[in-house]
C-alpha cells in the first residue's frame, strides 16, 4: 500500500472516531472506579452496562447514563450505591460496560430567510443539539443579509451573463455624473469587470477598466482603457464566490482607486495616479471567462420635484424614466416651465419647473439696498430695477407690503411698510430714492439690525401674521458682515433672508450666502440689467411664503406669566420679547401675560388682564420708551409682580401656575430671599434670564435653592438675547405644576415646629416656608387632608387646630402668620416627648377637628437632640397606635444624635436637611412619605363571635402606668377594640379605670362601632394614683358597671379584661365570686407585675392569663388576647339527681363533640314515633344568623333513612325550605358532614327538624330542667316549598330532649366570574326568546338569589329590550330589536343579592348581529347535457332574510369563467325565488369543461351570503361506424401485389424441388 493510502486510511478512521462515535468496552471489579473522557465537544453515552457474578447479572445502563448525565467526562464506580442495584448480595461482582463518544452539535443548518427589507439585518444559522438532554445555547453564526444577496428597494439589482459583453447602467438611470465614488456588492466566481466611461459607449470616449478577481480569482487590475495598459494590480483572491462581496471604486482628482468593503477610501487594494484624468460620466459592467455575475448598486437615482405651494403634481413618477405631470392650483396660471417632465439618468428631470403666480399669503418685505460710493454710478438704474421688481408684486394690505432701507456707513429708513398700498406708487417712490452720502465704507450689519429691531414694528405697518422677508442688495464687501445678525433673524421661522450680489467679490459672495442661510436664496448678477431675467426666479423666492409651518405655542395648562424687566438696553429686550410673543398664543383661558419694569423701584407696565391677544401684548411692549437707568433691584420687581400683578383683581387665576420671568444684566442685586418666599407658596416658579457673567450664583439661587438651575438661562450680551429665544419659549410654555398629592384615605396632620431660642429669625421663616411648600403639594379639605400646627420648646402649644382652615390657601396663611417666640413655654430647652404627649392628648381631639376615621400623622421638625432622653420611648408609644405615624425632619443634626431619632421613628420616616435654607429641597421626599396611607387603619375583617359579649377593659391609671406607658396601654386596648365586631347586637365594649379607686369611664352603650370606641380609648386622660387596687376595680365593675343603665345585656356574657403592672392581693377572691355567675369570665393581662401566681388564679384558667414584659411589648400578646376574649363561654354542665341533663347549651358552636354534654343520657331512649316528622321551635334550635348547614350531629338507635329538615316561618305556618337525606347504620352517634353542593342556606329565625320512614330513629331522653320545645306531627310527606300548620296540626313536645343539632358555617358570598358577561345573538329573535342565564358563583343549596336590573348611562334604552327573571336569572327578549347595522350593542347592570344580602354586580353586554340572507337550497349539485338549450331554468332556490330585509341576488362568479349562466329573479321582499339559467346561447362541451362552480351572491344591504351550485356536464352517449376513404383500399391492394407474386414464385420453386423427378429435370 502506498504511504498516501495509509495516511488516507488513518485520516478516515480518525474522522470516524472524532466526528461519528468513539466506541469502547470496559470492565471494573467491585469496588474500583475509573474515569473516562471524550474529546472536547463530545458527550459520553453508556450503550450497555451490566453487573456480572457467578450466580446473577443485572442491567444498569439507564442508571449509568443518569449518573454520567451525558457529560464529556464521567467517573465510573463499581459500587452498589452508584449503580443502584445489588444482584449478588455478599458476592464480588464485575461491572462491564460499553460507551461511545458523540459530537454534541450537528452540522450547520441552512441560513435563515431573507428579511422583507435588507438594510442592516443579519441572517443566521445554527447547529442542532445531538445529546439526549439539553445542550444549552446552540452555536450560532450571523452574516449580513446583503452578503447572501438579499436586497431591498434601496438596491439596483443587475445580472450579467458569461459572455464578455459590457452592459450600461444608464438603463437603470445609474451614472457616474455627479459622483466621485461608487460602493457596490457583487457575486461571481471570477472576472467582475466594471468600466468608467466619459461617454455612454464602450467603444468611444475614454475609459478606466477594473478587472476584479480575474485570472481564476487570483489577480485584479486597473487599466487606462478597455483591455489597455495596466495602471495598478493586486495579487490575491478578492471574491468569496459563495457570498456577495462589497467593493468600491473612486475617481477623485488624479487618483483612481479600488478597495473592499462598503466605505470608499477604506481597505484600498489598488490605487492609480493619472496625471491627466479622464472625465467619468457613465458606468458599464461585464462578466465572462466562465462566470456570470450578480450586482447590487445603490438605488439613489430617483428625481426630485421642483415645485412650490402653488403647484400640484397630478401624476407623480420620479423613478427612472418615469413621467410626472404638473398643474397650477385653482386661481393660479402657468408662467414658465413644463407640465410634463421625464426622469432621466443622474436624477435630472427634463425641461424646466412649472412656475405659477400669484402668492396668496401675507408677506412684509424690506429691500435693504447698498447706496455707497461703489454703487453711485449705478444707483439710479439700480433703484429703477428694484422699483420695477417691487412694482410687479401684488401690493395690498391682504397680500404683500414692502419698504426700503438704504445704507453705506449710515443706515436710512426710506420707505416704511404702511407708506404705500399700491404697486405703482411704491414703484415710483423707490425709483426716486436719492443717494444721500455715498460713503466708501458700508455697514451691512447695522442695516440688518435696523431692519430687524426698528423696521418691523406694528406701528410701522408690520402685520402680526405676515411673513417678514429681508432682501439684501449689495455690491461692496463690508467688514461688518451682518452674518451674526442674519442668523438671529432667521431664528424666527417667519423671517427669511434673500441676497442679491452685483458683481460681487468672492468675500462678498461668501457673506451674502451666509446671510441668506441657503444658497438657493442667493442670486448674482454682473449688472443691473441682469436683474430682469432673474425676476421670475426672485419672485418664486421673495413672493412665496415659506413651506415651513408656523404654529404659535400653546400650553396644555393655564399659565400666568409676568416679565420682570430692567430699564436698560430696552431696544434688544423689546425685540426679544416681541419675538417671544409671536410664538405664544395669548388668551384668557390659556396663557396670560403681564409686565413689570424695575430700576431703583418697580412699576406695572400692564396687568395680566390688560390684553387678551399676542398682537396686543407685542404692541404694548414695542411702545415702551427706551430709557436707561443705573439701578437694577430685582427684588423690587419681584415684590411688585407678587403684590400688584399676581392678584385676582388684576387677572391672576387660582388654577394657573404663576411664572415670574426676570430679565436682568450683569448687576448685583439681592433677590434670593424674596424669590424663596415666592417659590414656597403654591404653583409659583421663577425663571431668570441673566445677561453677562457676573453674579451668576445670585440669580441661580433666585430660581432654585437646591441646585436645580434649569430655569436659569445665561447669555453673554443683550444683542444675543435673541439666541436663547427658543430655549426660553420651551421653558416658559412648559407646564410646571406642583405634584398635588391626593391620598386614598383621610389624614389628620400636625406640623410640629421648633420654637427654641436656638433658631434665628431667618431659620424660623425658612421653616415656615418649608411647611408652606408642603401644604402647597397637598389637597386640603374635610374629606382629604386636614392640617394643624403645634409649636414646641420646653412645652407645646397649638398655633391653630385641624378645623381652623379648610383650604390650602387658608393653611398657608395660618402658617405665614405664626410668630416666633410663644409665651406658652420656656424656649431654652427642646422636649420632643412633651410635644408628642401634648399632641396625643390635647391636640388630636374632636373639638380640634380630629376625625375618628382619619389617621393621625405627626410631622416634627427639630434642630437638635431632645432633652430628657424620652423622645424614643414616647415616639415608640405613638407609633404603636394603629392609625398614627410619626415623622421627624432633622435640620443640621449631627451623626451622633441620629440614633436617638432613628429609635423614635421608623428608619424611612427620619428625614434630614443640611440647614434651614435648603429645607425645601427635600419636599419630594417628605410629601410622598407624609401622605401615604397607613398599612391598616381598620382591619380587613372584624372578629365576630357567635354569641353576644359585653366586654369591659379595666385599665390601670397610676403613676407607674403614666406617660408613654399609658399611651402604650391605650394603644393596646384601642387596637383590640378596632378589630372587634362592635355593635349594639354583638360585642359591646366599656372601660373602667382604676388606681386607689375605680371609675366607670366609658359605658357599654356609649359607642357602638369599632372606630368610635377605639378612638375614645385613645383619648383617655392619664392618672397619677399611687396604688393599683385591682380588687376594688373588679368589685366596682361587678356591682356598678355591669348594669342595664350602662348597657349591660341579660343575654350577653360579661367579660372582665384587666391590665396591671404591680402587686395586689385579693384579686383572685373577687374573680372567684364573679365567675360563679356563669358566663361571667375574667381575663388577666400581667405587665411584668412580679405577681404571676395571683393573677393566674384571678383568671381562673391559664388560657385567660397573658404576660407582657413591658408596656412597649403589649402588642406581642394582642392577637392572643383577641382570640381569647372573643370565644363564647363554655357552660358548666349540671346533672340533676335523676341523671337528666340541665343547661345543655344547644346554641353553642359545633365543636368536635356533640351539642349535648352527656350523650349516654340521650342515646338509649326511643320515643315510639312512627311515620312522624319533628320541628324544634325552641330558641336553642333557632338559626341565629344567615349561614349554611355544614353538618348534622345526632344519635340513632337503628338503621334507616332520616330527612334532616330546615323550616322557615311563614305567617302562622312554616314552609319546608330543604332537607338532607342520610342513611344511618345500626345504633351509633354520628356527625354527618354535608357535601358542599347540598349545604342548605339558612336565614336567621329558621328552625330545624327531621323525619323518618317508619320508626323515629333519633334517640331522646328525659329532661327535668329547661327543655327544648317543638312539635311532632303526621303525615310526614310534606314536600319542599309546601307549608304546614304545625300549631294546629301537630302535637307539642314536652319533657323530652332529642340528640340532634345542625352545625353552621358562613354562607358563601355570591360573585360573578367576570365583571362583564357577554352574549351575541341575532337581531331577529322573537319576543320571549332565551338570551342567556345568569349563574353567579357562591349560590348555596336552596338559596334564593334575587336579580335587579340597573341602567347604564351610556346605554339608556337597553333595559326595555330584555326581561330578567327576578329569581331565575334567565334573560329573555322583551321587545323586538332595532335592526342592526351589521351589529348593535346593548348593555345594562345586574345586581344579584343572596339570602344574606351579599351583592354582586356585573355588566351584561349583549351584541345583536344582522344575519346575512340564507340561501336555503344551496350548496347543491345538478347535471345537464351538452345539448342544453338557451334560456332554460337549470335550478331554482329560495332565499330568505331572517331579519325580514329585502334581498337581491346576482351571479357572483363561475369557475372556470364562462358566459353560459345567468341569474333570474323578479320577486321582491325577504323571501324570494331565484333561478340559475342557461344563457341565451350556451356552449357546453364535456370535452372542454365537464364541471362548473356557479356562485350566487345574495345581499340585504347589510351583509352578504353566497350559495354554490355545481353543474356537471354529462358525457355524450353517441357512437359512429368508421368508414375509411376509397384511396385507403386501393393503396392496400397495390402494396399486397408484390407479396402475392413472391409467394407464387416461391411455391413454384418448392414444387419443382420436391416433386419433379430428377430425370424430368434433366430433360
Amino acid at each position: 500500500m502506498e504511504k498516501s493510502d495509509v495516511f488516507s486510511c488513518f485520516y478516515k478512521v480518525l474522522l470516524c472516531g472524532i466526528f461519528v462515535q468513539l466506541v469502547g468496552s470496559y470492565y471494573l471489579s467491585q469496588p474500583s472506579s475509573s474515569t473516562r473522557s471524550c474529546l472536547s465537544g463530545q458527550f459520553m453515552t453508556i450503550t450497555y452496562g451490566r453487573w456480572y457474578c457467578h450466580n446473577g447479572t443485572a442491567t444498569v445502563t439507564t442508571r449509568m447514563n443518569s449518573n454520567c448525565n451525558y457529560n464529556t467526562q464521567c467517573t465510573i464506580v463499581a459500587d452498589n450505591s452508584w449503580t443502584g442495584i445489588n444482584p449478588c448480595v455478599g458476592i464480588w461482582k464485575t461491572l462491564y460496560w460499553t460507551s461511545t463518544c458523540s459530537a454534541i452539535w450537528g452540522e450547520w443548518i441552512s441560513w435563515s430567510n431573507c428579511p422583507v427589507d435588507c438594510t442592516t439585518h443579519n441572517q443566521y444559522r445554527n447547529r442542532p443539539c445531538q445529546k439526549p438532554i439539553s445542550c444549552g445555547s446552540a452555536p450560532t453564526e450571523y452574516i449580513p443579509c446583503k452578503r447572501l444577496g438579499c436586497y431591498s428597494s434601496s438596491d439596483i439589482s443587475r445580472n450579467t451573463p458569461n459572455n464578455l459583453v459590457y452592459y450600461s447602467l444608464t438603463t437603470d438611470c445609474f451614472v457616474a455624473t455627479g459622483r466621485t465614488s461608487v460602493a457596490f456588492r457583487a457575486r461571481a466566481n471570477n472576472d467582475l469587470h466594471i468600466a468608467l466611461a466619459s461617454e455612454d459607449s464602450i467603444t468611444s470616449g475614454t475609459h478606466y477598466e477594473f478587472i476584479i478577481g480575474g485570472w481564476a480569482n487570483s489577480r485584479s487590475e486597473i487599466r487606462y482603457g478597455i483591455s489597455s495598459t495596466v495602471c495598478d494590480s493586486y495579487s490575491g483572491s478578492v471574491l468569496t464566490q459563495t457570498y456577495f462581496d462589497e467593493f468600491w471604486i473612486s475617481w477623485i482628482g488624479n487618483e483612481i482607486r479600488f478597495g473592499t468593503g462598503s466605505t470608499p477610501g477604506s481597505n484600498i487594494r489598488m490605487s492609480c495616479y493619472h496625471s491627466t484624468p479622464y472625465d467619468v460620466n457613465f458606468i458599464w459592467i461585464e462578466t465572462g471567462w466562465g462566470s456570470s455575475g450578480e450586482w447590487r448598486f445603490p438605488n439613489d437615482v430617483a428625481c426630485k420635484h421642483v415645485t412650490n405651494s402653488d403647484v400640484s403634481i397630478t401624476t407623480d413618477d420620479t423613478s427612472c424614466n418615469g413621467r410626472s405631470y404638473y398643474a397650477c392650483n385653482t386661481g393660479y396660471k402657468q408662467v414658465a416651465g413644463n407640465t410634463q417632465r421625464t426622469c432621466g439618468f443622474g436624477g435630472i428631470l427634463s425641461g424646466y419647473p412649472l412656475v405659477c403666480s400669484v402668492s396668496t399669503c401675507k408677506i412684509d418685505i424690506v429691500f435693504i439696498v447698498e447706496a455707497s460710493a461703489d454703487t453711485s454710478s449705478i444707483h439710479s438704474a439700480l433703484m429703477t430695477a428694484i422699483g420695477d421688481l417691487a412694482g410687479s408684486l401684488q401690493i395690498s394690505t391682504s397680500n404683500i407690503l414692502a419698504g426700503v432701507i438704504t445704507y453705506d456707513d449710515i443706515v436710512d429708513l426710506n420707505i416704511e411698510l404702511n407708506d404705500y398700498y399700491s404697486a405703482s406708487t411704491l414703484d415710483s417712490s423707490i425709483t426716486s430714492i436719492p443717494i444721500s452720502n455715498a460713503a466708501s465704507t458700508v455697514n451691512l450689519a447695522e442695516a440688518l439690525r435696523v431692519g430687524f429691531y426698528d423696521f418691523f414694528t406694528l406701528s410701522k405697518g408690520n402685520r402680526f401674521t405676515a411673513f417678514r422677508h429681508f432682501v439684501v442688495i449689495a455690491k461692496t464687501y463690508s467688514s461688518q458682515t451682518g452674518v451674526t445678525v442674519a442668523d438671529q433673524i432667521r431664528m424666527n421661522l417667519k423671517n427669511q433672508l434673500f441676497t442679491i450680489g452685483i458683481s460681487p467679490s468672492a468675500s462678498l459672495i461668501t457673506d451674502l450666502k451666509a446671510i441668506a442661510g441657503d444658497d438657493s436664496r442667493h442670486f448674482e448678477v454682473s449688472s443691473t440689467d441682469e436683474l430682469y431675467p432673474k425676476f421670475n426666479n426672485i419672485f418664486q423666492k421673495i413672493a412665496v411664503c415659506s413651506d415651513m409651518t408656523f404654529e404659535p405655542l400653546t400650553a396644555e395648562c393655564e399659565l400666568d406669566i409676568v416679565f420682570i424687566v430692567e430699564r436698560y438696553n430696552l431696544r434688544y429686550t423689546k425685540r426679544f420679547l416681541a419675538e417671544l410673543l409671536e410664538n405664544i398664543t395669548i388668551s384668557s383661558t390659556g396663557i396670560k401675560v403681564g409686565m413689570v419694569l424695575f430700576d431703583s423701584g418697580a412699576s406695572t407696565v400692564f396687568r395680566l388682564d390688560s390684553y387678551t391677544s399676542s398682537e396686543s401684548v407685542r404692541s404694548a411692549i414695542e411702545s415702551i420708551s427706551e430709557t436707561n437707568h443705573t439701578d437694577h433691584l430685582v427684588d423690587k420687581g419681584l415684590i411688585e409682580a407678587r403684590d400688584n400683578v399676581f392678584t385676582a383683581a388684576r387677572g391672576d387665576r387660582a388654577d394657573a401656575s404663576n411664572y415670574y420671568v426676570i430679565i436682568v444684566g450683569p448687576f448685583e442685586s439681592y433677590p434670593e430671599a424674596v424669590a424663596k418666599d415666592i417659590r414656597s407658596s403654591g404653583s409659583n416658579y421663577i425663571f431668570s434670564i441673566h445677561i453677562g457673567n457676573q453674579y451668576q450664583t445670585e440669580y441661580q439661587k433666585a430660581v432654585d435653592t437646591c441646585g436645580d438651575y434649569t430655569k436659569y438661562t445665561n447669555v453673554d450680551s443683550y444683542e444675543n438675547l435673541i439666541n436663547i429665544k427658543n430655549d426660553i419659549l420651551q421653558k416658559i410654555t412648559s407646564c410646571e405644576s406642583v405634584n398635588i398629592t391626593i391620598p386614598d384615605c383621610p389624614l389628620d396632620i400636625v406640623f410640629i415646629m421648633e420654637d427654641t431660642d436656638e433658631l434665628s429669625a431667618t431659620e424660623f421663616n425658612d421653616m415656615k416656608s418649608f411647611f408652606v411648600s408642603l401644604v402647597s403639594r397637598m389637597v386640603i379639605g374635610d374629606s382629604a387632608i386636614k392640617v394643624g400646627v403645634v409649636s414646641y420648646a420646653d412645652g407645646a402649644t397649638t398655633a391653630f387646630p385641624l378645623n381652623q382652615y379648610s383650604t390650602a390657601n387658608g393653611v398657608i396663611m395660618g402658617i405665614t402668620n405664626i410668630n416666633q417666640g410663644s409665651n406658652a413655654y420656656n424656649r431654652s430647652s427642646r422636649y420632643v416627648d412633651r410635644a408628642l404627649k401634648y399632641i396625643q392628648m390635647e391636640f388630636f381631639t374632636t373639638g380640634n377637628g380630629d376625625r375618628s376615621n382619619a389617621a393621625n400623622y405627626y410631622i416634627l421638625l427639630t434642630h437638635g437632640p431632645s432633652a430628657g432622653n424620652k423622645a424614643a420611648a414616647f415616639g415608640s408609644a405613638i407609633r404603636s397606635i394603629a392609625s398614627s405615624n410619626l415623622f421627624i425632619v432633622g435640620v443640621n443634626i449631627s451623626s451622633s444624635d441620629d440614633s436617638e431619632f432613628l429609635d423614635t421613628v421608623d428608619d424611612d420616616k427620619y428625614l434630614k436637611a443640611v440647614n434651614f435654607s435648603v429645607l425645601q429641597c427635600i419636599n419630594d421626599v417628605v410629601v410622598p412619605n407624609i401622605t401615604q396611607c397607613p398599612d391598616s387603619v381598620t382591619p380587613a375583617s372584624l372578629v365576630s363571635p357567635s354569641c353576644q359579649l359585653d366586654i369591659v377593659f379595666i385599665m390601670e391609671r397610676t403613676e407607674t402606668s403614666s406617660h408613654e406607658n399609658y399611651v402604650f396601654l391605650k394603644s393596646f386596648f384601642s387596637n383590640i377594640a378596632l378589630q372587634l365586631d362592635v355593635s349594639s347586637s354583638t360585642i359591646r365594649i366599656g372601660v373602667v379605670t382604676y388606681d386607689t379607686d375605680a371609675y366607670t369611664t366609658i359605658a357599654l352603650d356609649a359607642y357602638m362601632t369599632p372606630t368610635d370606641i377605639s378612638y375614645q380609648i385613645l383619648k383617655l386622660p392619664e392618672g397619677t394614683g399611687k396604688r393599683n387596687m385591682i380588687d376594688t376595680a373588679l368589685v366596682h365593675t361587678k356591682n356598678n358597671f355591669f348594669t342595664a343603665v350602662n348597657g349591660d345585656r341579660a343575654s350577653a356574657a360579661n367579660y372582665y379584661v384587666f391590665a396591671i403592672d404591680g402587686v395586689r392581693s385579693g384579686a383572685s377572691i373577687q374573680a372567684e365570686y364573679i365567675m360563679k355567675g356563669w358566663p361571667s369570665t375574667v381575663f388577666a393581662i400581667d405587665i411584668s407585675s412580679g405577681y404571676e401566681k395571683e393573677y393566674r388564679r384571678t383568671a381562673g384558667d391559664n388560657s385567660r392569663y397573658f404576660y407582657a414584659s413591658s408596656y412597649a411589648n403589649l402588642s406581642a400578646i394582642e392577637s392572643d388576647v383577641i382570640a381569647a376574649i372573643t370565644k363564647c363561654p363554655v357552660p358548666q354542665p349540671v346533672t340533676t339527681t335523676d341523671g337528666s341533663l340541665m343547661f345543655a347549651d344547644v346554641s353553642a358552636p359545633c365543636l368536635n363533640s356533640l351539642i349535648y354534654l352527656y350523650p349516654e343520657d340521650l342515646t338509649e331512649e326511643k320515643d315510639g314515633g312512627l311515620n312522624t316528622m319533628y320541628l324544634m321551635t325552641d330558641f336553642v334550635y333557632t338559626i341565629t344568623s344567615c349561614s349554611r348547614i355544614t353538618s348534622w350531629e345526632f344519635s340513632h338507635w337503628k338503621s334507616g333513612y332520616i330527612d334532616f329538615m330546615v323550616w322557615r316561618p311563614s305567617g302562622s305556618n312554616y314552609k319546608l325550605v330543604a332537607y338532607n337525606t342520610i342513611y344511618v347504620s345500626g345504633k351509633n352517634t354520628t356527625t354527618y358532614t354535608v357535601v358542599e353542593y347540598e349545604r342548605i342556606a339558612v336565614l336567621q329565625g329558621d328552625l330545624i327538624g327531621w323525619r323518618s320512614k317508619g320508626d323515629n330513629l333519633v334517640t331522646s331522653g328525659p329532661c327535668l330542667g329547661p327543655c327544648a320545645e317543638g312539635y311532632k306531627a303526621s303525615p310526614n310527606n310534606v314536600q319542599i316549598g309546601e307549608e304546614f300548620d304545625w300549631t294546629n296540626s301537630g302535637t307539642s313536645i314536652n319533657g323530652t330532649a332529642y340528640a340532634i343539632k345542625a352545625c353552621l358555617e358562613d354562607n358563601e358570598a355570591i360573585s360573578f366570574p367576570t365583571t362583564t358577561l357577554s352574549a351575541k345573538i341575532p337581531d331577529h329573535l322573537p319576543v320571549g326568546s332565551f338570551v342567556t342565564l345568569l349563574e353567579p358563583d357562591g349560590a348555596d343549596y336552596a338559596e334564593v338569589v334575587n336579580y335587579t336590573v340597573l341602567q347604564l348611562s351610556s346605554y339608556p334604552n337597553s333595559m326595555e329590550y330584555f326581561n330578567v327573571g327576578e329569581t331565575s336569572g334567565q334573560i329573555t327578549v322583551a321587545k323586538r330589536f332595532v335592526k342592526a347595522k351589521v351589529k348593535s350593542d346593548y348593555a345594562f347592570l345586574i345586581r344579584a343579592k343572596d339570602s344574606c344580602n351579599t351583592t354582586a354586580t356585573a355588566t351584561i353586554s349583549i351584541q345583536t348581529q344582522n344575519m346575512p340572507p340564507e340561501v336555503l337550497g344551496m350548496p347543491n349539485i345538478i347535471s345537464i347535457t351538452e345539448e342544453t338549450e338557451g334560456d332554460i331554468v337549470l335550478y331554482t332556490t329560495i332565499v330568505e332574510d331572517p331579519r325580514g330585509d329585502s334581498v337581491c341576488c346576482s351571479l357572483e362568479s363561475t369557475l372556470p369563467k364562462t358566459n353560459n349562466f345567468v341569474v333570474f329573479g323578479n320577486d321582491t321582499g325577504f323571501r324570494v325565488n331565484y333561478s340559475i339559467m342557461a344563457s341565451d346561447a350556451p356552449a357546453f362541451s364535456y370535452r372542454q369543461y365537464n364541471s362548473y362552480i356557479v356562485k350566487l351572491c345574495c345581499d340585504d344591504d347589510e351583509d352578504k351570503s353566497t350559495g354554490v351550485l355545481i353543474v356537471n356536464i354529462k358525457k355524450p352517449n353517441k357512437t359512429t361506424t368508421y368508414e375509411p376513404p376509397g384511396w385507403f383500399m386501393v393503396s392496400i391492394g397495390i402494396s399486397l401485389a408484390p407479396i402475392f407474386l413472391m409467394a407464387f414464385m416461391a411455391c413454384v420453386v418448392l414444387v419443382q424441388t420436391m416433386f419433379v423427378p430428377e430425370e424430368l429435370k434433366k430433360k
